[in-house]
């Protein structure tokens, strides 16, 4: 999520893109190297609190290699922020130099399970926004029952200092996705965020029935009215508060 803010909630997976490019090299043993760079992207991108510098391109890339029992990658991003149009007790400045390192793993062994690690380094001093850290594990499984329960269970610990790795100003979100194939058309799902730092639950059930070409889904929701969720920012809050929802799609 450095470049989209997708909501696994929403059954198109809708998110705004990113004007850039993007290459990679397939090494014989599977292991990957990206490369890519970005341009004209005014507005925030994934978790975000401050725009790129106007006309200033962003560059990165990530290395992926095969490991016993799955695979491990290490990426970086760096780019030119600005804080000019920020809350005031945000220090401004137009031009702040960023550097983003994250670590990742993806193991097979008896269940799935991965680990992420994210990184993000200001140049300048943005008080606790100087560095943000990002931690999240998970696992998934498919539990005998019935056509088989898929489950995923995710933790996610966030933290904002104004010293590297100090661990201040932290908050902590724990994610469940319950899957449940009713016949070969039919599919309930139900997925719980809980905010442990605002002791808030985000509740959310969907029924999907497939069709050659038409997707139908009805879905039921009890949230709070403003989301905290890493997921998705105010501006696009799909399922604030209460209510029920009912989606046709045509797939062409």
């Amino acid at each position: 999520m450095w470049f989209d803010q997708i909501d696994p909630r929403d059954p198109l997976r809708l998110t705004d893109g990113v004007w850039g490019v993007l290459t990679r090299y397939y090494f014989m043993n599977n292991a990957n190297l990206w490369l890519w760079g970005l341009y004209g992207n005014k507005n925030t991108k994934g978790w975000e609190f401050a725009k790129t510098s106007i006309n200033k391109p962003e560059f990165g890339g990530r290395f992926q290699t095969p490991i016993p029992n799955g695979e491990a990658a290490i990426s970086f991003h760096h780019r030119k922020a600005t804080t000019l149009d920020l809350d005031e007790n945000i220090p401004s400045f137009e031009e702040i130099p960023e550097n983003r390192i994250g670590l990742d793993a993806r193991l097979d062994m008896v269940v799935g399970w991965w680990l992420e690690g994210l990184w993000i380094s200001s140049k300048k001093d943005l008080g606790m926004f100087t560095n943000q850290q990002v931690l999240n594990i998970g696992v998934d499984y498919t539990f005998g029952i019935g056509n088989g329960l898929y489950m995923i269970y995710e933790q996610l610990f966030a933290s904002y200092s104004e010293k590297a790795f100090s661990f201040k100003n932290t908050t902590s979100f724990s994610l469940l996705n319950l899957s449940y194939p009713i016949g070969m058309f039919d599919n309930l799902s139900a997925i719980v965020y809980y905010d442990w730092t605002n002791n808030k639950s985000y509740n959310f059930i969907n029924w999907q029935k497939q069709f050659d070409k038409i997707s139908l889904f009805f879905m039921g929701y009890w949230n709070p009215e403003i989301f905290q969720i890493p997921t998705q920012s105010t501006e696009q809050n799909l399922y604030g508060g209460k209510g029920i929802q009912m989606m046709f799609v045509f797939n062409h």
